[in-house]
């Protein structure tokens, strides 16, 4: 999707279709709106009135121009009340115009960002959700008219305080890179193995200059990563483990460090998952996308700061190699793992992709993963779960998820749960009973993050939206890509955050 913005009045826009928001408080309130109505002889007012137009969020209606405005129809779409004009309510507004359009064969027209609130904020929310929106799941199917894609957004501004054009490049293209891990996650099993993943990096890598290596399984095997290949054992598809280095022009900058979990299909292994819904553990690699989405971004974006991202990737089936309860893997720090249940294999994977990513250099962690039901029974799905060993580095985190509207909250972590994950045979245990299931996972996960500054979420509830929303389609979301990316430039700008 192209995007472009025009600083100017309405009698600047040359396009079919302008897009307005429609406020409970009428058009009075604002100038732009009000000439609009104007123009149009009142018909916007009339609309309302009759209640072939409605303020309510996400309804979205057309109005014929008849020849009296340089655009042949407007669409409005409903934005609640004009106080609580947000960047979210602009993202949701946006994405709700964009599906509208898409849905009537239309590709192109002009976005009204009104000036309330924050408008900078505001523009770059619309351009995110319109991107969002422009995403189908429907790439397999075969039958039915083709979706039409969307061309070019261009928005109408007033009295902005700056160019507009660098904030709204950045969001589409940390739209895009959301899009990019959102097409991963809704790839089936049998399309998108560990290894044809790795050569989708792979692909992204050379097309955005990222540095990328591929360890095979031999060289896991060399390197000691036991905890992966245990996870691997019961699948005939190799697991592969996927390093990407992005390098600032200061090397001496600092060094994130992202790791991701990507079990291309989790059948649970020999405690094998309930058969309902079992489908969806396709997206079970959803954070090694997000990973790679935002590997992609801050590649285009190049802050001054320098990461490293690992993709921790395998099947997870009960095949007859596959890990069994009782056994005992090692990972690639020497610790050994009591096996208690299988199907907890994310953090296996994710042991051995933190462990590598400090060999690597990074000095500062975030891990994502589809980690745990119980941090969805915990936070449902709308907040993703944050857990932090610093304070300073998960608050510049949490800052980084409000400023690009993604909803995440913190969670307890420490020396109590993992407790829970002691072992009478092993230095530890991969799982710890039903109670704090999340935060146990992320104590599990903190023993192999080490001293580092480090943090994990839990987008098990996040990674897909099973509603099929006017402003977003039904299924995966790629949540994590833009705090991730917004994440990196901010410790390009300021550096780490100082310890305590």
């Amino acid at each position: 999707m192209q995007v472009s913005v025009v600083n100017g009045a309405l009698d600047s826009v040359k396009t079919d279709v302008l897009v307005a928001p429609v406020f409970e408080d009428g058009f009075d309130a604002d100038p732009f709106l009000s000439d609009l109505d104007a123009r149009l002889d009142g018909a916007l007012t009339a609309a309302l009135s009759s209640a072939d137009v409605s303020s309510k969020l996400h309804r979205a209606s057309s109005v014929l121009s008849l020849g009296k405005l340089p655009v042949r129809r407007v669409l409005l779409v409903g934005a609640g009340k004009q106080a609580e004009w947000d960047a979210k309510r602009a993202r949701t507004t946006a994405g709700t115009a964009i599906r509208h359009l898409k849905s009537s064969g239309q590709a192109a027209a002009t976005l009204y960002v009104p000036p309330a609130g924050d408008l900078v904020a505001s523009a770059a929310a619309a351009v995110h959700g319109a991107v969002l929106a422009d995403f189908s799941v429907a790439q397999y199917k075969t039958r039915g008219e083709d979706e039409t894609e969307f061309q070019h957004l261009q928005l109408l501004v007033a009295g902005a305080p700056q160019d507009l054009t660098t904030v709204t490049q950045k969001s589409r293209v940390i739209g895009d890179a959301a899009n990019l891990a959102r097409s991963l996650a809704n790839e089936p099993g049998n399309k998108l193995t560990p290894t044809i993943f790795a050569q989708r990096a792979q692909e992204v890598a050379d097309a955005h200059g990222l540095g990328c290596e591929i360890l095979d399984e031999a060289e896991l095997e060399r390197r000691g990563y036991g905890a992966i290949l245990g996870t691997s054992r019961g699948s005939d598809e190799p697991a592969r483990m996927v390093t990407l280095r992005y390098r600032a022009e200061d090397e001496s900058a600092p060094t994130l460090g992202l790791v991701g979990k990507g079990i291309t299909f989790d059948s649970g292994g020999i405690s094998i998952k309930p058969a309902e819904r079992m489908h969806l553990m396709k997206t079970d690699m959803s954070g090694a996308a997000a990973v790679l989405g935002a590997m992609q971004a801050i590649a285009q974006l190049r802050p001054s700061v320098n990461v490293v991202a690992v993709l921790c990737l395998a099947e997870n089936l009960p095949g007859p190699t596959a890990m069994k309860p009782g056994d005992i893997l090692t990972a690639g720090n020497g610790e050994t793992i009591e096996i208690i249940n299988t199907d907890a294999e994310g953090r296996l994977v994710l042991a051995d992709g933190l462990v590598h990513a400090k060999s690597e250099g990074a000095t500062h962690l975030v891990d994502v993963a589809t980690l745990t039901g119980a941090c969805v029974v915990a936070l449902g799905t709308t907040n993703t779960g944050v857990f932090g060993s610093s304070q300073p580095w998960t608050d510049a985190l949490l800052e980084a998820a409000r400023h690009t509207g993604e909803a995440m909250w913190q969670m307890p972590v420490g020396a109590e749960y993992r407790e829970r994950m002691n072992s009478d045979i092993a230095d530890i245990a991969n799982a710890g009973g039903r109670e704090g299931g999340a935060c146990t996972a992320a104590a599990f996960l903190q023993d192999f993050a080490g001293d580092s500054p480090w943090i994990h979420l839990d987008i098990a509830g996040t990674a897909r939206n099973d509603r099929d929303l006017p402003y977003v389609s039904k299924g995966p979301t790629g949540v994590a890509v833009a705090t991730l990316t917004q994440l990196a430039q901010t410790v390009g700008e300021r550096g780490v955050p100082v310890e305590q």
